[in-house]
């Protein structure tokens, strides 16, 4: 097994990331299946139910099999196959993946801080990506978008509708916790590290997965945001060496939604709400957000060596 993780490590990038693609669509096949198999036991919703639901998902009994569904397709596309392919690319996942380094708490304290401050400024950057138009060729491309973009934000509306103590778990569960350890495991646990490893450049690293982050999400009208917002998890990855410091970070970020939305019972579905960025928050978030970050590129730890993992399986090797 050594010499086939060696053969894998030291193949091109192309091959790399071909392994990466393959072992994806064989967890999205696997567990995908196990998705529908388990909306049609839970819910009795079939394949065609479900396609239904998908198209208009405010029929009655939808959001069940679909937040279901949304639960399996997040380990199925990010988790899993960033399980398997450290195990496939290294004897010691742990430490390819960074897990094996924890940070103090007051780093801790600083991270989950600093995506609080940020999101003010994530609300800005997503008003002055809306605000972008496109040439007038390309008009009815913007439309589209912007039907596609009001139809996701509805459906999140909907997601994020609690009326119960359970229910709020359950969207925390489903829309904090699993995302931030499948998309961060995935985007910088592999994807993040696999280029490091073969450009050597950080900052090239750090903001392509960072584009690659936001356009998986598939808002055209919050690539701006999205895309710097997965930099900022790239960089608290790098600075602080650790994996589960950007864990903990997206977790923060997604779960403020949630939080929000239960305790201040706010409306996601209102897209008005991010229209007029206010000062009065933006500038203390601003100087919130820069100070903390200035404070990580001072006192980083920095990543281990490039290659630990690697003389790790060497030394190991039988």
């Amino acid at each position: 097994m050594n010499h086939f993780r060696l053969y894998i490590r030291d193949a091109s990038p192309l091959m790399q990331l071909f392994l990466l693609i393959a072992v994806t669509l064989f967890s999205v096949g696997m567990v995908g299946s196990v998705g529908i198999l388990a909306s049609k036991t839970f819910y009795g919703a079939d394949w065609e139910q479900i396609l239904k639901y998908i198209s208009d998902p405010a029929q009655p009994g939808a959001m069940g099999p679909l937040k279901l569904l949304q639960l399996f397709n997040t380990l199925a596309l990010f988790l899993i196959p960033a399980m398997i392919f450290s195990q496939i690319f290294s004897s010691k996942p742990e430490v390819f993946l960074r897990l094996n380094r924890y940070s103090t708490p007051l780093i801790l304290l600083l991270v989950s801080v600093l995506f609080i401050a940020f999101t003010p400024i994530t609300d800005f950057l997503a008003w002055i990506n809306d605000s972008i138009h496109l040439p007038s060729f390309l008009s009815s491309f913007e439309a589209d978008m912007r039907s596609s973009a009001e139809s996701q934000q509805s459906l999140i509306g909907q997601f994020i509708e609690m009326n119960s103590v359970s229910d709020f778990l359950y969207n925390l569960v489903l829309l904090a916790i699993v995302p931030a350890l499948g998309e961060e495991f995935f985007f910088r646990g592999i994807v993040q590290r696999l280029l490091i490893r073969n450009t050597k450049k950080v900052h090239l690293s750090v903001w392509v997965t960072g584009l690659a982050f936001g356009l998986m999400h598939q808002q055209f009208f919050a690539i701006i945001p999205l895309t710097i917002l997965g930099a900022l998890l790239g960089y608290i990855k790098e600075w602080t060496g650790s994996l589960w410091a950007s864990i903990l970070a997206h977790f923060v970020n997604n779960a403020l939604i949630v939080f929000v939305a239960y305790f201040m019972n706010y409306n996601m579905s209102d897209l008005e709400a991010i229209s007029s960025p206010n000062l009065l928050i933006l500038i203390p978030a601003f100087v919130a957000t820069g100070a903390i970050i200035f404070y990580f590129i001072k006192q980083k730890t920095g990543s281990l060596p490039e290659n630990d993992d690697l003389v790790i399986e060497i030394n190991n090797q039988d």
